[in-house]
């Protein structure tokens, strides 16, 4: 049986942040390009965030600044490949505020991309502006010693 000491490792928070416009234009991670105005995206999976193996996230939100124009609904999921709603369903877009992303303690072992879903319906939009952001700790990883 191991003797466990008191931590004297300590690490930073590491912060990521992604900005979407309503026209930008990006591959998806199925290779296809979504372009201007995001036309009409169902369930349309986009790799935001590269996450190292044994990244936890410990804070995020979501932030719409723009309130997107256009579509009947307009909506953005955040998570991973193995759930794409692990830190947030179906934020509603149409509506500038900001969403805490739900902490759920996961530890990516695999380093497994965070990614956005996003979602609209009957019409392309034509103003609109979100930004995710991701904090995470890294399992293992040190950048100060705490001398006792």
């Amino acid at each position: 049986m191991a003797l466990l000491k008191s931590s004297r490792s300590a690490q930073w928070p590491l912060v990521q942040e992604f900005v979407l416009n309503f026209d930008d234009t990006m591959v998806d991670i199925g290779g296809t390009t979504r372009g201007a105005a995001l036309a009409l995206l169902s369930n349309a999976d986009l790799r935001a965030f590269p996450m190292p193996p044994g990244a936890v996230l410990i804070g995020g939100e979501i932030v719409v600044e723009t309130a997107f124009v256009g579509p009947t609904a307009a909506t953005i999921s955040v998570g991973d490949t193995n759930s794409a709603t692990r830190y947030a369903s179906a934020v509603d877009l149409k509506t500038a505020a900001r969403t805490a992303l739900t902490l759920t303690g996961y530890r990516n072992a695999a380093g497994d991309d965070i990614l956005i879903r996003l979602n609209t319906t009957v019409a392309v939009a034509s103003a609109g502006k979100v930004t995710v952001r991701v904090m995470y700790t890294v399992a293992g990883r040190s950048c100060e010693v705490q001398v006792a």
